[in-house]
């Protein structure tokens, strides 16, 4: 009886550790503030103005002035061929060209927000 207790005490408390919020995942910052955006704008009745980036420092530029930043699985693709010559857009592009590229360019932000960080605490 007294083991049954016990066992049932663990059960419980592993419960609630599962239940409880561990770790915050920066895509799920990232994707919840984009939802609250867009249904914003959505109420609002305005739209979301946004330019398509193929590198950290045009994401770094971009940021100061928009509030989006649109990621071309095409345009990836189409500047990074070995003959440098866009194509047609027939996504016959890898299928994790997009993801990559956006983990790329966020790690990229998340970089120089700790250097701006960096920066501020040494002043």
């Amino acid at each position: 009886m007294e083991e049954e207790a016990r066992v049932k005490v663990e059960v419980a408390e592993v419960q609630a550790w599962w239940n409880s919020e561990r770790q915050t995942y920066a895509s799920n910052e990232m994707a919840k503030k984009l939802w609250h955006l867009l249904k914003n704008h959505q109420a609002n009745g305005i739209a979301s103005r946004t330019f398509g980036a193929l590198d950290p420092v045009q994401v770094t530029q971009m940021a100061k002035h928009l509030d989006t930043i649109y990621v071309s699985g095409w345009q990836y693709s189409a500047t990074h061929t070995t003959s440098n010559k866009p194509g047609p857009d027939l996504a016959d592009y890898p299928y994790d060209t997009v993801p990559n590229k956006v983990g790329h360019l966020f790690f990229a932000q998340q970089c120089h927000d700790r250097k701006q960080k960096e920066d501020r605490s040494m002043k």
